[in-house]
């Protein structure tokens, strides 16, 4: 059962009223299951110089995990998270091959579609992909030649499974962004019961109350970090990034052909970042892009 839940998220831009009425309306958020009525204060959305829209996500705390989850999901523990940037959707392959013309990779999509999401990305090579994007923004890179992450620089990397699951929840703390009803599922995301054995187009299915689209299904999203089953053990912190070292990364949010319960918002799966004896099929992996907030709270591209 869910558990009544106060946002603690501070958002850019929004007037110190307007942060007291939301924290006030939260108030009256109950046990029925249903999310929470987050979104009466909606994060921005910029447009970014390489054309990308991104989501302003607001600095804030929350409950990272699941009490009623799978093992690795446990224990619940708080995490603080500062402001980010998130891609409004899942990375296009539209979005992939105007990279791809000026670093000379190709796209390693299945499933071909210039609005369908990119599948088949191994981890380094997301990782080369918020290289480009960054350089093309004119962006200090923030993964070095052996992919080692520079937290520090403004360009684009992936997000951490803590930012990750903070956006996913977008202020809920049910066992979907949307709350507790699995047979609601087809409305917010595509998965093994809807999608017939693909991918779909990005943004066709309700967005998440912070207004990501995809959060829930179509492909699953590499995370930064590196997966360890116990790591919520020792989880927690402010802006934590996850075990040092590990033969798998994290990937999150379920895909075309998981199962209901592989789309929770807490859901955890390790991946290797080659595909070799991958577990989920390659054409079902993608991701999507996070960069700093601007220093100094303006939502400036």
């Amino acid at each position: 059962m869910a558990r009544s839940y106060v946002s603690h998220s501070c958002f850019i831009g929004v007037s110190p009223v307007a942060n007291v009425l939301f924290l006030l309306s939260c108030l009256g958020c109950n046990n029925s299951g249903k999310a929470p009525a987050v979104n009466i204060v909606m994060p921005k959305t910029i447009t970014t110089k390489s054309g990308i829209e991104m989501v302003v996500i607001p600095a804030g705390s929350f409950e990272m995990g699941s009490k009623t989850g799978r093992t690795d999901e446990k224990p619940v523990h708080t995490v603080w998270l500062d402001s980010f940037l998130m891609d409004k959707t899942e990375v296009t392959q539209a979005e992939w091959e105007k990279l791809g013309n000026i670093e000379a990779f190709s796209n390693p999509s299945n499933f071909k579609g210039s609005d369908l999401p990119v599948n088949q990305v191994k981890w380094g090579a997301a990782a080369n992909f918020c290289n480009a994007r960054s350089k093309l923004e004119g962006l200090k890179p923030c993964y070095n030649d052996e992919i080692v992450c520079d937290f520090d620089a403004d360009g684009y990397r992936l997000p951490t499974e803590a930012e990750w699951e903070y956006a996913c929840r977008a202020g809920t703390t049910t066992d979907y962004s949307f709350g507790n009803d699995a047979r609601k599922l087809g409305d917010a995301g595509w998965f093994a019961d809807n999608a017939g054995k693909t991918t779909h187009a990005v943004g066709q299915k309700k967005a998440n109350p912070w207004g990501l689209f995809d959060m829930h299904g179509n492909v699953a999203e590499w995370c930064h970090d590196v997966y360890d089953k116990d790591y919520y053990l020792i989880g927690g912190g402010k802006n934590p990034r996850g075990p040092a070292e590990g033969k798998q990364y994290v990937l999150r949010g379920g895909s075309w052909k998981s199962v209901a319960e592989g789309l929770r918002s807490s859901y955890r799966l390790g991946e290797n970042p080659g595909f070799a004896d991958a577990c989920l099929a390659p054409d079902a992996i993608g991701f999507r892009c996070v960069r700093k907030a601007p220093p100094d709270g303006t939502n400036k591209q």
